[in-house]
């Protein structure tokens, strides 16, 4: 029997859904997803943290689920809506449903809503905190977003990554600052054929150092980058000490550890074909995205007074915005989207060709 599921913001804006599932309420900031594919890498991805994704594609798990696609082990989103989800997958790769797994977990998930009009209100209102669920009222569900983790000043990333490190035997390793890191980005390092490390965000600079790494990935993760303001410091000490390549919000935090500034998009960006116009490429880039933050870079390039000249290295060709920085000098450099294409085109997986160039003699030695 199909019942009601309600989404609702502070402000009262409802939209309705229909499901036959019984779940727990949830908040976090309500965004949508164009992405056609890779629903598991998207539900698994720890960048979407406190986050309730709206699926714009028609229908959620056609092919199911393999856990060689999770991008962490297990479901990383506080909601999942879209205009219909497949129970039973037709894929000879699905080992389940991604319905069992949200289930599983106890994600709560709804089709039946118009994906349409929820997409062209966050377009046009910009994306804010929601509550979804079944069986409560309006007034019930907004008392929940009144005692829920806003997105702004949100520190998630502290503890979205593994919270397993190990760092023995780290000498000549590629580091991976953990803020909630994917695992394609583990599975490209190995494709190169290095070995990772990854790296408490809490660790300090001078314990960094000591690790003898050979070079430092700031990785992908969720909330708002200018919460993190240890970390930021601690990114910031290490400029010029080691390799460092930022993605994502390991973008944003290299960028403020250089003085520049980060706001909050609208919108934000999430989904799997953006095009990116890269500094030295000459065709633009396909990229994937899911980010709610930017970099406000200044019209021309500057040099900082330690670290170098700092550039743009990418550009965003939808709405001119800012998706990386370098800073040559300073072997550092980030990008915004995700050049370990998890889901997307493979377009981005040259972006990690010049911090194995700055690695150089230092692996293997």
């Amino acid at each position: 029997m199909y019942k009601k599921a309600l989404l609702i913001n502070q402000e009262g804006k409802e939209f309705t859904g229909w499901t036959t599932e019984d779940f727990h309420p949830s908040t976090g900031e309500l965004i949508f997803n164009t992405a056609m594919t890779g629903f598991v890498e998207i539900l698994s991805d720890p960048s979407y943290v406190n986050q309730i994704i709206t699926f714009t594609s028609s229908h959620i798990g056609n092919y199911g689920l393999s856990k060689t696609d999770f991008e962490s082990e297990r479901p990383r989103i506080n909601g999942a809506i879209g205009t219909s989800f497949t129970t039973s997958p037709s894929s000879w790769r699905a080992e389940q449903s991604i319905t069992s797994w949200l289930k599983e977990y106890e994600i709560p998930y709804s089709g039946g809503f118009d994906v349409r009009s929820i997409t062209s209100y966050l377009r046009d209102e910009g994306s804010s905190m929601f509550a979804f669920g079944t069986g409560l009222n309006s007034s019930e569900l907004k008392e929940l977003l009144e005692k829920s983790i806003n997105i702004i000043g949100d520190n998630s990333a502290l503890t979205a990554g593994r919270n397993k490190y190990d760092t023995n035997s780290t000498r000549n390793k590629i580091g991976i600052l953990d803020l909630g890191a994917k695992q394609s980005i583990v599975s490209v390092i190995k494709n190169f054929g290095f070995e990772c490390v990854f790296v408490d965000p809490k660790t300090t600079a001078q314990d960094i150092i000591s690790l003898e790494l050979s070079g430092l990935i700031i990785s992908n993760g969720p909330g708002d980058p200018r919460s993190l303001i240890n970390v930021v410091d601690t990114v910031r000490e290490l400029i010029g000490k080691l390799p460092l390549f930022g993605i994502c919000l390991g973008h944003q935090i290299l960028s403020l550890a250089c003085g520049l500034s980060v706001k909050k998009l609208n919108f934000g960006h999430h989904g799997s074909n953006h095009p990116v116009m890269v500094s030295g490429i000459k065709n633009a880039l396909i990229t994937s995205q899911n980010h709610g933050f930017t970099v406000e870079f200044p019209e021309n390039e500057f040099e900082h007074s330690n670290f170098g000249k700092i550039t743009e290295y990418a550009v965003n060709l939808n709405d001119r915005s800012n998706e990386g920085i370098s800073i040559w000098k300073s072997n550092a450099y980030s990008v915004q989207f995700h050049p370990e294409s998890g889901p997307g085109t493979t377009d981005g997986l040259k972006l990690f060709d010049p911090f194995f160039q700055m690695l150089g003699s230092k692996v293997g030695n």
